[in-house]
């Protein structure tokens, strides 16, 4: 097993394209080439005073093919990693014959009723969800009020039964702990950063509920203009689910 899941995945990146259009938004990144990818921005570091780094190839990122700018997803920057997982997201090949197209979030309703539940990153549906759980617990990087931090992963993860993972661990590079951590739990990778590939199957994931840009001049123009993902127009809700048989 690769010791990073997003290098594995990109070695599934056989066909490439062209990119044609990149932009860094205040809440997203946005890259298109075979489709229009997309993936979560992280917030400025306060310490940064405000100021990030240069990204590398600045103002000459359409002139590279969308596997070459897939690689910035390993980058220790951000910016750049949110970027490579953008360009994966424009470029991997979906299995049409697996995907289901419905909200993977209604599903979990279901499942997580009565069991205890850990939550990694704070979701909209986070209330919502408490009501029906025996137990829930939050972590988070910058934690709300009731919020776990993320430093207390080792002591609850383990302990649940469903595991909700945010897709943006692809990004900062935590999904390889936290997906050993919920190795005997139902563990779910949801949002629209999340790779649809069945390569994070190996890493004991069960399902990855993400979502596909359908109308890409809509999704554009609302991220450009600086809308989040919790309101996002213009892409379905599609569900890559692990086979009973392959646990």
């Amino acid at each position: 097993m690769a010791i990073n899941p997003v290098e594995k995945i990109m070695e599934t990146l056989h066909e490439d394209y062209p990119v044609t259009d990149v932009r860094i938004c205040q809440r997203s990144v946005m890259v298109k080439s075979k489709r229009l990818g997309l993936a979560y921005l992280f917030p400025r570091d306060p310490s940064s005073k405000g100021k990030r780094s240069q990204i590398r190839n600045c103002g000459s990122l359409t002139k590279l093919g969308a596997k070459e700018l897939s690689a910035y997803a390993l980058s220790d920057d951000l910016t750049e990693a949110a970027i490579g997982i953008a360009a994966i997201n424009s470029l991997i090949d979906i299995d049409e014959t697996k995907i289901q197209v419905r909200n993977g979030k209604k599903s979990l309703y279901e499942r997580c009723a009565g069991k205890r539940v850990s939550m990694i990153g704070h979701f909209k549906f986070a209330e919502e969800l408490k009501k029906l759980c025996a137990h829930l617990d939050i972590l988070e990087l910058q934690p709300s009020p009731g919020d776990l931090p993320a430093s207390a992963a080792d002591e609850v993860i383990p302990l649940a039964e469903v595991v909700i993972i945010t897709g943006t661990t692809l990004i900062n590079g935590t999904f390889a702990h936290i997906a050993g951590l919920a190795r005997n739990a139902f563990a779910s990778l949801l949002g629209p950063s999340s790779i649809m590939s069945p390569v994070l199957f190996e890493y004991g994931i069960d399902e990855i509920c993400g979502s596909r840009v359908i109308d890409d001049e809509m999704v554009v123009r609302f991220v450009s203009e600086g809308g989040s993902f919790r309101d996002l127009s213009g892409v379905e809700q599609i569900v890559l689910s692990r086979k009973e048989g392959n646990r």
